[in-house]
């Protein structure tokens, strides 16, 4: 049924490309209590790239009384995508963006997170086939490489998650399937700063059609503890999933889809496919459509 309904959902996506030139960009905002309803995703502000280009894959950092948001941008000079921060403030302004890393390689999903005092990030570096830790050593622009995760693998949209004194790293590699998301694979271990990473007894823990790749880091809402998926039926970067983790362990996982997230905010969206939501903070990527001129 999926497969037959991306065919015709293909076809729709080349007949609006005729008429709509398409970018991502970025919306975000502080709540007046943590995201329990999708209303509360409709009255965020938005950050555009200038010139239409990509800015997309955004997590947030708050470090003292000062809001950050890493992300992917790509653009008409550098061939491939590479990550870039902004300041953010609360009454919806912005600071420039500032690059805080390039490679020749492709660069994206720069998922940041913090231990003890310091800032650590997985980009997604899937063209090398590592998975990488860097480390924060002047925030929140200078990185260096810490160390690979996982080696000889091919894995994107890697997410770190702390759980009951274990280490879980979401990721989503291209193991015996054709594309991306079409399997979700999980490892674990006690220190992910001095891991010794085992491979979950389960893997891959979900499986299907382009429905499984992860759209940011977990977080509760409405009460439940969820894990933003993105589902690529309609197009890449369709729409997000939030599916309950029901139950995660070196021994067992369990997961159920509790919520799709549209782009209803704005009839001129057409996507959506990272969300990050902590404490009141939220932000998340979208498509906006524009008639080609």
């Amino acid at each position: 049924m999926r497969s037959t309904l991306k065919k015709w959902y293909k076809f729709q996506q080349k007949q609006q490309s005729q008429k709509f030139d398409s970018h991502w960009y970025m919306r975000f905002g502080w709540l007046n209590e943590p995201l329990k309803n999708q209303d509360q995703l409709k009255t965020l502000f938005e950050i555009h790239s200038p010139r239409k280009f990509t800015f997309a894959d955004c997590f947030y950092a708050q470090e003292g009384d000062r809001h950050f948001i890493f992300f992917e941008e790509v653009d008409d000079v550098h061939p491939v995508g590479f990550l870039s921060v902004v300041e953010v403030f609360k009454d919806g302004r912005y600071s420039e963006p500032q690059t805080i890393l390039k490679l020749d390689s492709h660069l994206s999903y720069p998922c940041v997170f913090k231990i003890a005092k310091n800032w650590y990030m997985i980009p997604e570096t899937s063209a090398k086939k590592t998975i990488e830790l860097w480390k924060c050593t002047e925030f929140p622009l200078q990185w260096e490489k810490h160390f690979n995760l996982l080696e000889n693998i091919e894995a994107v949209d890697t997410t770190p998650f702390y759980y009951e004194g274990m280490w879980y790293l979401f990721t989503s590699t291209r193991r015996n399937c054709k594309k991306f998301g079409d399997r979700l694979d999980l490892f674990y271990t006690e220190d992910i700063l001095n891991p010794k990473w085992k491979e979950h007894p389960q893997n891959p823990v979900c499986k299907g059609h382009q429905q499984f790749r992860m759209a940011g880091k977990p977080f509760i809402y409405k009460g439940k503890l969820v894990r933003p998926s993105q589902d690529s039926l309609k197009r890449y970067g369709g729409h997000i999933e939030l599916k309950e983790i029901i139950e995660i362990s070196p021994t067992s996982y369990k997961e159920e889809r509790l919520e799709t997230i549209l782009p209803s905010w704005n009839e001129k969206d057409d996507g959506c496919h990272t969300i990050n939501a902590e404490s009141n903070f939220v932000v998340l990527d979208a498509i906006r459509l524009s008639p080609k001129k």
